[in-house]
């Protein structure tokens, strides 16, 4: 915004350092000086008309001298005939003249009686008394003409000036309206950005004051939601609960539902605020989306609704396969939600080696066309929805998020009663064929290293006897404390296979741990960590996995296979 500002104050002061240039500029050419320079001394026709009167009088002289050499009198007497014809003619150079009075009157005596002394000359003997005579008589008429010349000649210079100077004003008064307007223009831009960025401030505040509470009630809801699900995961293993009991089964459907809003909500908090960040690694493109349509069908169990994947290409792409597996999940849970009864495709594959080509297609009630642009708003869900389906209007706006962030496109084609299909494209490489890849299947939710001695760090107590219970249930070998003091403090005493930390503690957070007993010798200096945190935001610290609340044991266990088997 800053940025902006600057460029805009730049364009107003180049707007005024452009009107006073002109002034001055103005001013310098069009003052009275420079005036009189451009209607100073110039040959026109008041010239013309003492050229005239020159002649004239050569030709007087001529006539009245001793030698009368009658060609060279006729031949002067044709110069002065020309001389004026000039003046005679009425052209855009005369019309000053005409317009003074006698001119007209004046210049036609002069030429008749010039027409006389002609037929004079042209006599074979003629008296040539008579003709100075006759060109006496055409004297004063020469000085009435030469006057006459003389007045049109001030009167036109005088006109010009006054138009001039008329011109002058009215430039100047044009110029002095811009001036102001300019003024008044950046006045005008000024207040506008002084309230806009006041409205700005506003708004960011009441942004970051959002993130905050959000931040603030998402942590509260996650811890609690921690307790919750440990505590179902602890029950259903210990007690070896069947999934068939119907009371097991509406809890763990509620739970399902809180968990799946609270996540959709973090994704689409990270979306909002840009904090995406996307990274690129080879993946096996059918397996990974296999597996997340699993997890789908598992999670929403709705019978009535087949799902086919047999139109996946298994190739191995280079691209971001967390964000994709998220694009997947939240088309095919949609298309599943919005799907009574019939069939949801799922296919995918290169249309080139530049774009990962991803398309859900259902045979659910459709979208009305009208809708179809604001489906990807956040919070808007398509009415006649009654099937009891986790979630509240998130999905599609985090799709839309997510594809941004990727520099792809998503398009929708829908028809109401017969069902959607949602294309997304996206850039991706094509990765090495040779090149292996781990296999992904449900064992990476079991623990590979049951009896491995953990410390758990949680400053909150409800939270960490909850995790406690589920980390016992799966035979790991626990210990726990509230305080990361205290963490430390054993740390230094005694060694651990890992070390499971909070990252948001008092004194002093899960990463300060981490890097306080790292930074010394101890028994754990190549301990390795997990991070836990109820805040959905990156792990500080790149290398070290971090697992959002709520967690479940699956999560826990994959994280620890991931993180040991790599030790």
């Amino acid at each position: 915004m800053n940025k902006k500002l600057m460029l805009i104050f730049a364009g107003i002061a180049l707007a005024l350092a452009f009107a006073i240039s002109t002034i001055v500029k103005y001013n310098s050419l069009l003052s009275d000086k420079s005036l009189y320079a451009i209607t100073g001394t110039q040959e026109n026709y008041a010239w013309a008309t003492a050229k005239f009167s020159i002649q004239l009088a050569d030709f007087y002289a001529l006539v009245r001298s001793n030698d009368k050499d009658l060609e060279q009198i006729r031949l002067k007497l044709d110069i002065l005939f020309s001389r004026v014809s000039v003046i005679k003619n009425e052209s855009e150079s005369t019309i000053p003249l005409y317009k003074e009075k006698d001119y007209k009157e004046t210049i036609d005596n002069i030429y008749k009686k010039l027409e006389i002394v002609d037929h004079y000359i042209k006599q074979p003997s003629p008296d040539m008394r008579k003709v100075v005579s006759l060109v006496n008589d055409i004297e004063p008429d020469s000085k009435l003409l030469v006057n006459i010349a003389d007045h049109a000649e001030v009167r036109q210079r005088t006109n010009a000036n006054v138009d001039f100077k008329e011109t002058k004003k009215q430039i100047l008064i044009l110029l002095y309206i811009t001036g102001i307007l300019t003024i008044t223009l950046g006045i005008f831009i000024c207040v506008f950005l002084w309230k806009l960025n006041k409205l700005l401030d506003s708004e960011k505040k009441a942004f970051n004051n959002k993130n905050a509470f959000l931040g603030i009630v998402g942590h509260e809801l996650r811890t609690s939601l921690q307790a919750i699900i440990s505590t179902i995961d602890a029950i259903s293993q210990k007690y070896n609960k069947n999934h068939d009991d119907p009371q097991f089964i509406r809890l763990e459907s509620a739970v399902t539902k809180i968990e799946m809003q609270m996540k959709d909500l973090s994704e689409f908090a990270r979306i909002d605020n840009g904090n995406i960040q996307i990274s690129a690694a080879q993946f096996n493109l059918k397996k990974i989306i296999d597996l997340t349509v699993d997890d789908c069908i598992s999670a929403l169990k709705k019978e009535n609704v087949k799902i086919i994947t047999d139109k996946i290409q298994d190739i191995n792409i280079i691209g971001d396969s967390s964000r994709i597996m998220q694009i997947v999940e939240n088309l095919v849970t949609n298309a599943i939600k919005y799907t009574q009864k019939g069939n949801v495709d799922v296919i995918a594959g290169l249309d080139s080696k530049t774009n990962l080509v991803i398309k859900v297609e259902d045979t659910g009630q459709g979208i009305p066309k009208d809708k179809i642009k604001s489906i990807f708003s956040p919070f808007e869900r398509l009415k006649g929805n009654e099937n009891g389906v986790p979630g509240f209007g998130m999905g599609l706006a985090i799709v839309n998020g997510l594809v941004k962030a990727m520099k792809g496109q998503i398009i929708v084609k829908s028809e109401v009663g017969e069902g959607s299909s949602f294309t997304v494209k996206i850039p991706v490489s094509l990765g090495s064929s040779s090149h292996e890849l781990e296999n992904i299947d449900n064992s990476i939710y079991e623990p590979h290293f049951n009896h491995l001695r953990i410390l758990l760090v949680d400053d909150n107590e409800m939270s960490c006897s909850s995790l406690v219970s589920i980390l016992e249930s799966a035979d790991y070998n626990v210990e726990f404390t509230n305080s990361p003091v205290r963490a430390f403090e054993k740390l230094q005493r005694k060694p651990y296979d890992l070390v499971l930390s909070d990252l948001q503690m008092p004194i002093m957070t899960g990463d300060e741990l981490f890097q306080k007993i790292k930074s010394i010798e101890s028994p754990n200096k190549e301990t390795p960590f997990i991070f836990i945190s109820a805040y959905a935001n990156e792990s500080p610290i790149p290398s070290i996995t971090m697992l959002t609340k709520p967690v479940r044991i699956r999560d826990i266990n994959k994280a620890i296979n991931s993180v040991m088997e790599s030790k």
